[in-house]
């Protein structure tokens, strides 16, 4: 979910904004306006679609996955879809930014995007994440788009996912066939 919902946002933002840097650059240097005002606006007119993408995309997928069955949790779910959207298309707006050809940023996407994925604790355990790159793991959009959807879907939840560290070891495929403790 997390993947999907940044690279989304990631590749609707960083092929637009080097389309439009040549004429903002040119009407900043003329002083038509200042930089505050074209990023709120910027901001503020990609908002429906910044809400509504994530939206839909979560509709269709938290009902499909058959998720937590209730409506707080799939509020919260959708809220935390739209934050990492949203967060994702901020940080394709620097990538865009700071370079001004269209082709270096999108090659450059993936580089600048896959040590956030590696440090998020998905591919590469926390604790073994040396400690002078442990910085990066509290950069990562990933890490904590992770930890919200997981805590949204599993804490509190006992009593769909009774299994804990007491009982993982001793599950045998007896247990299994008989539908036991699991």
């Amino acid at each position: 979910m997390t993947m999907n919902i940044t690279m989304n946002a990631i590749q609707n933002v960083i092929l637009i904004f080097p389309e439009e840097r040549p004429v903002f650059l040119r009407e900043v240097n003329n002083n038509m306006y200042k930089v505050g005002p074209y990023f709120w606006a910027k901001i503020i007119s990609e908002l429906p679609f910044s809400i509504a993408m994530p939206s839909v995309f979560g509709c269709i997928t938290y009902f499909a996955m058959g998720l937590n069955p209730q409506a707080s949790r799939f509020f919260l779910f959708l809220f935390t879809l739209i934050l990492i959207y949203n967060a994702s298309s901020g940080y394709s707006l620097i990538i865009s930014a700071t370079f001004a050809n269209k082709q270096v940023a999108v090659t450059l996407t993936p580089v600048l995007i896959v040590p956030f994925m590696l440090f998020a604790g998905f591919f590469v355990a926390a604790s073994s994440i040396p400690v002078f790159l442990k910085e990066f793991e509290y950069l990562s959009i990933y890490k904590y788009g992770y930890q919200a959807l997981l805590r949204n879907e599993f804490m509190g939840n006992e009593e769909r996912f009774p299994c804990g560290y007491q009982n993982i070891f001793s599950f045998t495929p007896e247990d299994y066939r008989n539908g036991t403790n699991y």
